[in-house]
């Protein structure tokens, strides 16, 4: 079978929002970082400037299908930042009808985010943990992609207020979402010295993973953060030959995934019972008991939107291992 679907049940309390700091307190170092700066690399050195950025249609863009693509969408408007669009800067400022946001992606790491912003981003230089290392113009504050914080100066501990983004194919995006926005390129970047993006994955024979075949350690996995306490994650072979049920508290989400089409996502529901799998009617995946059906992004049929989880994404399994210690996996039994 091409297609197949988890779906995971789980207790995931929502956190405060961007403005609101972490409930831990870190300690701060006496040059102002809030996590050990034995583990900050590089120097500081601003990415080009990213900003009006360019979009063009679908049917102007020359990738290969294989490519890989970060998908955002605002309501039924479907936007496309192909990833080898993004090296140059690796932080992009948009805006879509006045809401401005930025959308950001770790070479290293393997790892998008998008975010709302009131400011100016760009990458400052410096990796966290060999991730991403936002700067804002507004109070010069260096935050963490993956840990999804400010990690020096106002903002430490101030949390991204996220925007959902679907890794995929660009043959994905080709076939199932022609009428989408594509990001071709910032016309206000300026060039800068050149930058090594290779990487070198931790050793494969660690075993801090126990019970649950681990992860290779370049694999993209899904990650859905709950309340920081712990990550669980998809991989894209648990979405094979089986569709898992769990119930761990009261709040519900619908984790889809497809190998194939090499895509996760996950959605919240009232009651997962009042869902049903579409089997071979991508992009649809999903449809409630009303016969409203819902594409990959969580887009109805009827123009209605499904709510994500606040702090997922994808990133390489090594990257998840070096920023959080609590995982929880789906066993498939296979």
């Amino acid at each position: 079978m091409e297609r197949f679907f988890v779906i995971f049940v789980f207790g995931f309390f929502v956190l405060s929002c961007s403005s609101e700091e972490d409930s831990t307190e870190d300690s701060l170092s006496s040059n102002g970082w809030i996590i050990d700066e034995k583990d900050i690399s590089g120097r500081f050195f601003l990415y080009p400037l990213a900003i009006d950025p360019n979009f063009d249609s679908v049917n102007n863009i020359n990738l290969s299908d294989g490519q890989l693509v970060g998908v955002i969408n605002f309501g039924l408007q479907v936007i496309v930042y192909p990833y080898v669009y993004t090296f140059e800067s690796e932080v992009i400022n948009a805006d879509y009808n006045g809401r401005k946001y930025a959308f950001t992606y770790c070479p290293i790491t393997k790892s998008a985010l998008a975010f709302n912003r009131t400011q100016i981003f760009r990458a400052s230089g410096y990796l966290y943990k060999d991730n991403l290392t936002p700067w804002d113009d507004e109070t010069e504050s260096i935050w963490s992609q993956m840990l999804i914080r400010g990690i020096k100066g106002d903002n430490k501990n101030r949390k991204f207020n996220t925007i959902p983004v679907v890794e995929t194919t660009w043959g994905t995006v080709k076939k199932y979402f022609p009428t989408a926005k594509v990001f071709t390129g910032a016309t206000n970047s300026a060039k800068s010295g050149s930058i090594s993006f290779n990487k070198r994955p931790p050793d494969e024979n660690d075993n801090t993973v126990s019970d649950i075949e681990k992860p290779n350690p370049s694999e993209h996995v899904y990650g859905i953060i709950d309340n920081f306490n712990s990550v669980h994650i998809f991989r894209h072979s648990n979405f094979r030959n089986k569709v898992v049920i769990k119930t761990i508290s009261n709040q519900e989400y619908i984790i889809i995934g497809n190998q194939s089409n090499r895509f996760f996502n996950a959605f919240k529901v009232d009651n997962a019972d009042d869902y049903k799998i579409l089997e071979n009617q991508l992009p649809y995946v999903i449809q409630n008991r009303s016969g409203i059906k819902y594409n990959i992004l969580g887009i109805g049929t009827n123009g209605s939107v499904l709510e994500k989880p606040k702090y997922a994404y994808v990133a390489a399994w090594w990257a998840w291992e070096d920023f959080y210690s609590n995982f929880n996996f789906v066993d498939t039994g296979e």
